[in-house]
């Protein structure tokens, strides 16, 4: 039995919490696919540490993202000044599923993990 079934049959989970949780799940789904896709596309050449791997505008809004060898993507945006708005690790799921509670980040990121995901199907 999987560790969500323990916990249900520990009644440490309602299967009633489980069943509204739908964004949540969706999320974690986005989250493990978004990074196995990292591990295919973000390739290092000897002696970088680190790549521009992000970039978005509408025109007016503009972001952009860093990703360091040792998995650390970081997000910047233009609103307000050029400035962090978040990051996460792609080497820990957990990391990057609760990087969505950040709201000034989560668009980015969402954004970020499925390019990767296109990206990967394409290669």
């Amino acid at each position: 039995m999987n560790r969500l079934a323990d916990m249900i049959a520990r009644r440490q989970i309602d299967v009633e919490e489980l069943a509204g949780a739908g964004e949540l799940i969706s999320r974690a789904e986005l989250v493990v696919k978004g990074v196995e896709a990292c591990k295919k596309t973000l390739l290092f050449p000897f002696g970088v540490t680190e790549i521009q791997c992000y970039y978005y505008t509408n025109g007016e809004y503009e972001a952009w993202g860093i990703c360091s060898r040792e998995g650390m993507f970081s997000c910047y945006c233009n609103w307000g000044g050029n400035h962090l708005i978040g990051s996460c690790n792609l080497n820990d799921f957990t990391s990057v599923f609760l990087s969505f509670e950040n709201e000034e980040f989560k668009h980015d990121l969402k954004q970020f993990l499925e390019e990767q995901i296109q990206k990967a199907g394409e290669a």
